[in-house]
């Protein structure tokens, strides 16, 4: 049988050779296009590198590389020639870089990459930190132009359950997982979702996602290039500095999807400027939060924010996603705006059937993450892996034909996860009339005196206080030998000019958790803007965070 993926690529190089591939945009909006030609050149480049670099053939080839054009034909020029690619992130402006190699070493030698593709300044900073690249090939991106006249040889027979790529997960650098994805998998994953989205050449996907984490590589990346769909990718490290360079984009060109992380959207409503310039957003069919748990209050919020920019409900939309099923698990329909479920907060939590509160009770309001793909089997399963009723908070655990092979070089964390051809995620969740909810990660509840919390909750709430600065919350559980349970711990970031003095924020942050979840904090540390520790993607990590504390008051 064909590989359906590499032909659809081929496809395009051969039937739309000057049609836009991307348009990757620079810091301060520099545009550079790509079309299919430039691509199918860039490939046929990476592949004579590759070959005569001796790289190990099937092997993982790393790409460590910024924004820059190479990023895709070195990503899809490696898949073409036989090896199995993978975007790795380069150290940022803020991060010690010898320490952020120093902690690449495990994964090299777990791995054993058949080659490393990157730029001269990256590459001496590896050496640098004395970094150990366990006989990979090394090819600098900037020798690649001296190949770019080569034609893009047929490439080694690929079958469909041969490792197309490998993506990594976000965490701590030297703990990351390799999820080694087929090209069965992508393709049947690419057909699932597709249709859940009506995608089809009429779409622009506009991002500013890194493509080293599934959202970015597969929405904004994977299943674009296998259809044909134009992308306009924007720098990520510029979109920070510059957020509505996202909504320029766009305007420019009639996006028409975008995938974001729930703090984005954040992030971008409480940078609206008063009275400042509106952006013509009308054309977008859907703003996808996925990644992080989906907050009704934060879409909402940016709604509100741009309803004046043609950003209507109905576009607010929830995808629940990881990369062990490629990336899309359930999406909601784009129809119409995603269902809300109230639900008492008590029964929230592994065990109980979810209700609807009580007078007076504290309650939750969830957002749905949408009915399973098809070809997704979804099922709520109790500790012993038993099915679990409509409506009773358990693990969700799934079965598809587009899962993952398994953990690269990580055979018993696949056999501990992946059991019965079935994947135990480690979210926590419930189905209702055929719709997903998802609650979050089951090592994220904090268990303080026999009440169970969910940190990503405590988090939320205490982010509204005044003084602290938005997103820039942690919430940990330590143990605490004295009352044979956890203690809670918060670590907040103080907002920027704040007049809230320490005493009083405090004060106020313990106020704030006794009177919405009935617990006092065993210690609440108030840091500087930038102390918190972030993962690649972005999102803050708690073990980090938890382990510097510890660090800083040792």
């Amino acid at each position: 049988m064909p590989n359906r993926y590499l032909e659809a690529l081929r496809r395009q190089f051969r039937a739309t050779p000057q049609r836009v591939f991307c348009r990757q945009i620079a810091s301060g909006g520099q545009e550079t296009i790509i079309t299919w030609s430039d691509l199918e050149r860039g490939c046929a480049a990476t592949v004579v590198a590759l070959n005569g670099s001796g790289a190990r053939a099937g092997g993982e080839v790393l790409v460590f590389l910024r924004h820059r054009p190479e990023l895709y034909s070195a990503f899809f020029g490696a898949m073409l020639g036989g090896w199995a690619p993978a975007f790795m992130p380069c150290p940022s402006a803020r991060q010690d870089a010898g320490l952020y190699w120093s902690a690449h070493a495990e994964l090299f030698r777990r791995i054993r990459p058949a080659a490393v593709i990157t730029d001269r300044d990256t590459l001496q900073g590896m050496r640098e930190a004395g970094l150990d690249l366990c006989g990979a090939a090394v090819i600098e991106v900037e020798e690649l132009a001296a190949a770019s006249g080569a034609a893009l040889a047929p490439g080694a027979e690929r079958s469909g359950s041969d490792i197309a790529f490998v993506q990594h997960s976000s965490g701590t650098t030297g703990l990351k997982k390799g999820v080694a994805l087929s090209f069965d998998a992508v393709v049947a994953q690419v057909d699932a979702y597709a249709g859940s989205l009506g995608l089809g050449p009429q779409d622009v996907i506009v991002s500013w996602l890194p493509l080293y984490h599934d959202m970015g590589l597969i929405a904004c990346l994977v299943l674009p290039a296998m259809l044909g769909v134009e992308i306009v990718h924007l720098d990520p490290f510029a979109w920070v500095a510059e957020p509505h360079s996202l909504f320029e984009q766009i305007e420019r060109r009639r996006g028409t999807l975008c995938w974001m992380p729930n703090f984005a959207f954040e992030h971008l409503a409480a940078l609206v400027p008063s009275g400042g310039r509106r952006y013509d957003l009308a054309s977008v069919r859907a703003f996808i939060d996925c990644s992080e748990m989906c907050r009704p209050a934060s879409l909402d919020r940016f709604q509100a924010a741009f309803a004046a920019d043609g950003v209507r409900p109905q576009a607010m939309q929830c995808c629940y996603a990881l990369a062990e099923a490629v990336f899309a698990v359930a999406q909601t329909p784009l129809a119409a705006p995603p269902r809300r479920l109230r639900a008492a907060s008590a029964s929230l939590h592994r065990g109980l059937p979810v209700r609807e509160p009580r007078d007076g009770e504290p309650a939750t309001e969830l957002l749905e993450a949408g009915p399973p793909l098809p070809g997704m089997s979804v099922r709520i399963v109790d500790a012993d892996r038993q099915p679990m009723p409509d409506g009773a908070v358990g693990e969700i655990e799934l079965s598809a034909t587009y899962l993952f092979s398994g953990y690269q070089g990580e055979p018993e964390r696949t056999a501990a996860k992946l059991r019965g051809g079935a994947f135990a995620t480690g979210d926590l969740g419930f189905l209702h009339d055929g719709r997903l909810y998802v609650l979050g990660r089951m090592d994220d509840l904090i268990v303080v005196n026999g009440r169970n919390l969910y940190a990503h909750e405590v988090e939320a709430e205490l982010s509204r206080v005044e003084g602290v600065k938005p997103g820039r919350v942690v919430a940990v559980g330590v143990v605490d030998e004295r009352i044979g349970s956890q203690g809670l711990v918060v670590i907040a970031e103080r907002a920027d000019g704040s007049p809230v003095a320490d005493r009083d924020l405090r004060r106020a942050v313990a106020e704030t958790l006794n009177t919405l979840f009935a617990v006092v904090p065993r210690q609440v540390k108030l840091v500087e803007a930038g102390w918190l520790v972030k993962t690649t993607s972005g999102k803050i990590s708690r073990k980090e965070n938890l382990a510097r504390l510890l660090g800083d008051s040792g």
